[in-house]
């Protein structure tokens, strides 16, 4: 897969999908690869052609070991899609990619096409910072694989546990094969207890779609309603009986985000 040079480190991207407008993908904290994508991709590449990269600090990009911040992974974002040939994109960021994506539509409006955003924030919550917090200290003391399994909870609710093992297993597996330096994940980690975009969230002109879990713990439906109030137009969409995770445990929503791209 080809990568970039961007500063002093190298990102990996891929593209997938043989015509349409161009989709960009920016993973999150604990899926910030482009393999995260997989089960979206047969839905987006139907109709869209799509750019997806492994964030700074995993996958096949460079983990540098000095602090991160989510402006600096915007514009890694930006240099990935030069590279690639993308002026303009729809940009679907999950939880801290679409924090970046915030960024990114504020700085070079014309470049984004419209912005989604799964689970995100614009500042998390004294309890999404203590869950920061909390997830640091598994990795730093139980390790990346043990650590794995204690995220799971956040992302998946009891019913989905209960009903599909097999799903959670694979999730964990994959999440665990991840290739990550502990470093890596400690700076993005911090990158997105900085993260603090709710002063310009009324600078945001892309069309704006926002979606997340009905129980979500991580970035609560009460923050992305409230995000949803501050952009303008914004349209806001809460999954039930669905966590974190709800693109993988309620693998439907995805025609959300596909209608709205249609329409923008």
């Amino acid at each position: 897969m080809p990568k970039v040079k961007v500063g002093d480190i190298q990102i990996n991207y891929t593209l997938h999908g043989e015509a349409g407008p161009w989709v960009v993908l920016i993973g999150g904290l604990a899926g910030g690869n482009w393999q995260s994508w997989t089960g979206q991709l047969p839905a987006l590449t139907k109709e869209f052609r799509v750019l997806a990269f492994d964030n700074r600090g995993i996958g096949e990009s460079d983990s540098p070991d000095y602090p991160y911040t989510t402006k600096m992974m915007a514009d890694d974002t930006f240099a990935v899609m030069d590279a690639a040939g993308v002026e303009q994109a729809h940009v679907i960021g999950k939880s801290m990619g679409g924090a970046i994506g915030q960024i990114m539509a504020v700085e070079q409006p014309k470049r984004i096409r419209s912005l989604t955003q799964t689970s995100s924030f614009a500042k998390l919550d004294p309890r999404g910072v203590r869950i920061l917090e909390n997830w640091r200290n598994s990795v730093r003391h139980s390790g990346w694989e043990q650590f794995c399994r204690e995220l799971l909870a956040h992302f998946f609710t009891a019913e989905y546990f209960e009903q599909n093992p097999e799903g959670v297993a694979r999730a964990e597996r994959a999440l665990a094969g991840t290739k990550r330096t502990v470093h890596g994940y400690m700076h993005t980690s911090a990158a997105v207890e900085t993260h603090d975009t709710w002063g310009i969230l009324d600078q945001i002109r892309a069309p704006s779609l926002l979606v997340c879990g009905g129980e979500d713990l991580v970035t609560p439906p009460r923050q992305t309603e409230a995000m949803g109030k501050r952009i303008p137009g914004a349209e806001v969409h809460i999954i039930p009986r669905s966590m974190h995770g709800f693109l993988a445990e309620r693998p439907e929503s995805v025609q959300l985000i596909v209608e709205f791209l249609r329409r923008h």
